[in-house]
């Protein structure tokens, strides 16, 4: 669901009228309902003693992060037409998603890269 939510944006550089663009912009806002797992992948990580500061500033960081994302799409948009920065933000953030995705499944608890699986395997094959 991450790594496709903002894929709908990329509607915008076809110039889409109204009823194309609200219903990309509301395919692209319930992409969004990804952050609920994620905030418990955040609250299990986090000592209960500090859950309350950690999500204060979770939260801070997240609206510095996308106050930072509009002002630089505000700034594209003196130089490009908005359906351009529009579309293009749809492919940028899907490149990025798609990469905190790939970092985040090579570095989940229980992940084994193809070495170490290999490894596991021989040491039970010579177990035997």
């Amino acid at each position: 669901l991450a790594a496709v939510g903002l894929l709908p944006l990329v509607v915008y550089a076809v110039r889409p009228g109204l009823p194309l663009a609200l219903a990309a912009l509301a395919l692209a806002g319930m992409g969004a309902a990804y952050v609920i797992g994620l905030d418990q992948w955040f609250v299990d990580a986090v000592p209960p003693e500090l859950r309350g500061r950690a999500m204060t500033l979770l939260t801070a960081g997240l609206m510095t992060i996308q106050g930072a994302g509009m002002a630089l799409a505000g700034l594209a948009a003196e130089f490009f037409p908005v359906h351009h920065v529009v579309a293009g933000s749809g492919i940028i953030g899907t490149v990025v998603t798609l990469l905190v995705v790939a970092e985040v499944r090579r570095t989940a608890p229980g992940h084994l890269s193809d070495t170490e699986r290999r490894d596991r395997a021989d040491r039970h094959v010579t177990s035997r």
